[in-house]
């Protein structure tokens, strides 16, 4: 068993931590406090410690680490659980999560139950030792959401369309935790482009490389109900953040379908800003 300096010295070395930059001081007074939280909380606290293998000690340390961004109770709550059953059962929850239409753009307390109930639903046989945790999973779901729409804005920032479209999505953010590029992104990636049943009639063309799967590409320059957004807004389009901003909202999905996952066609994406009076 390590001691507390030694548990510390490891996971330096495994994070490449250099706690003397300047630059990063209050991500490394972070890490530090995990450190020593994660020392006693997890390390000395594993029940029957003693009794296992150093190689099931250092999964259950991997597996702790990878879930730093999660709080404290909930790290503990996950490992307990992978330490009794071998299950990550973060994984299979953020799978449900990922596949909830709609779920990046939830923001009330009340969206948050609603999809923890049908999770629970969904998953207790499948995972049984979710059994009696719903108020665990309604709060992992929520700080999964927080989590994605965090990491999204950090690494990626906002698209820069206009000073008009930058203050709608800080404000967004700010105000409700919503990263619209981060929705609209999951969107268009994971639901609309495969399932061709969204696509409006004349939107479909043969693919010049096609794969299992997709046969066809999206011809956006239709422009008919683009990006299934009648369908898309009358879901959603009551939420305050996206309330008599139909067309924003399109011109969102337009900028980051060429800008990002269709490839650049500049000449187009720029000829339609201008059209709908962008800039």
């Amino acid at each position: 068993m390590l001691s507390l300096d030694e548990y510390i010295l490891k996971r330096k070395t495994e994070d490449g931590l250099n706690e003397f930059d300047s630059q990063n001081k209050m991500k490394n007074l972070k890490f530090s406090l995990d450190y020593v939280f994660d020392f006693y909380d997890q390390y000395l606290s594993l029940e029957g410690i003693e009794k296992k293998s150093a190689k099931e000690i250092d999964n259950l340390n991997k597996y702790e680490r990878a879930l730093r961004e999660f709080s404290p109770d909930l790290r503990k709550w996950l490992v307990g659980i992978y330490e009794e059953t071998g299950h990550q059962v973060n994984k299979t929850i953020q799978k449900y999560c990922d596949n909830t239409l709609g779920f990046l753009l939830s923001y009330e307390d009340s969206e948050f139950r609603n999809i923890s109930y049908s999770c629970y639903a969904e998953l207790l046989k499948k995972r049984p030792c979710l059994k009696n945790h719903t108020e665990n999973l309604y709060r992992f779901i929520k700080e999964y959401h927080g989590i994605v729409s965090r990491k999204e804005y950090e690494h990626h920032g906002f698209p820069q369309i206009s000073e008009k479209f930058t203050a709608w999505l800080e404000e967004t953010y700010d105000k409700y935790g919503v990263n619209l590029e981060a929705a609209v992104n999951h969107y268009l990636l994971d639901e609309f482009w495969n399932n061709i049943n969204l696509w409006a009639p004349g939107t479909k063309m043969k693919s010049d490389m096609p794969y299992k799967g997709h046969e066809f590409d999206y011809n956006y320059k239709k422009r008919i109900n683009l990006f299934n957004i009648n369908g898309y807004y009358s879901q959603f389009g009551k939420k305050p953040f996206l309330k008599g901003k139909k067309k924003m909202l399109e011109i969102l999905m337009m900028f980051l379908w060429i800008g990002g996952f269709d490839g650049e066609d500049p000449d187009f994406l720029r000829t339609y800003l201008i059209e709908n009076n962008v800039f």
